[in-house]
């Protein structure tokens, strides 16, 4: 949206006639609002990857411009495939990039006022557009970028279990956290009808709620409503700190499933 109103109020692009709202920028949209965590979302990937491919498209149009009608085909067809392998020897894959590569290379006539321009307008002010509103956007809920120009470095899997640093800690808990309760829930340690409420042999303060007369005994009455309240707020809190550590698990998982991003 911000795109159009940009292409049609914009006093120097509308009284040039030149092109603005390119279509690579609504596949990047995808990315950047749907899945953010993706490393082909992540700033460097979308600015870098809609740069590099601009060049490429341009160079190899400038290339067989006056080649013969029938390898016109050829420079958009090259540029994307080089601009894929350039993306990888970068680190900075972004599949909307392609689209951008092959518009260079094909050069519809609304893009001859531009032409060696082409990675500098339009392409690099809408990936930063881009970039921008997915900043403001993406964080109200969430959290992007992930990462702005290095990826975050994931530690190599271990034959034997190792102590995790910082943010990984977390995933180790998680991992614990997964295992222990399933088992303490089959042992009955932490169903609400298996909790034993009956004061500990070594605390002589407690005593039963009723007691052999039949009476009921106030302060242990207390003393037990005392021991439940701080056994839900404490289960209050296993379940908080169980979900930041499934939370970084996911994040974990996914940094380790792109080991490229090592």
């Amino acid at each position: 949206m911000v795109l159009c109103l940009i292409t049609k109020y914009g006093a120097a692009i509308r009284d040039h006639n030149l092109p603005f709202a390119i279509a690579p920028a609504g596949a990047s949209a995808v990315l950047i609002f749907a899945v953010p965590a993706s490393p082909l979302a992540q700033p460097r990937n979308v600015i870098v990857g809609h740069v590099i491919s601009a060049l490429i498209g341009t160079f190899m149009n400038a290339l067989f411009r006056h080649a013969a009608e029938s390898f016109r085909w050829m420079p958009a067809a090259l540029a994307v495939g080089i601009s894929i392998f350039l993306m990888g020897l970068t680190n900075c894959y972004h599949p909307p990039a392609g689209a951008t590569a092959f518009l260079g290379g094909f050069f519809a006539s609304d893009f001859e006022a531009v032409r060696w321009w082409f990675p500098l307008y339009p392409v690099l002010p809408v990936a930063l557009i881009m970039v921008g509103i997915g900043l403001i956007v993406n964080n109200i809920c969430r959290v992007y970028p992930i990462y702005w120009f290095t990826p975050v470095h994931v530690p190599k899997a271990h034959s034997s279990p190792q102590p995790l640093p910082g943010e990984y800690a977390d995933q180790a808990n998680a991992d614990n956290l997964d295992k222990e309760l399933p088992a303490a829930a089959e042992r009955g340690q932490i169903s609400p009808s298996s909790v034993s409420m009956q004061p500990s042999p070594n605390d002589s303060s407690s005593s039963s709620v009723i007691n052999p007369e039949g009476e009921v005994n106030d302060e242990a009455g207390n003393e037990m409503e005392t021991q439940v309240a701080w056994l839900r707020a404490r289960v209050h809190e296993l379940e908080m700190e169980l979900a930041h550590a499934r939370h970084a698990r996911q994040i974990y998982t996914f940094k380790t499933a792109h080991p490229d991003l090592a």
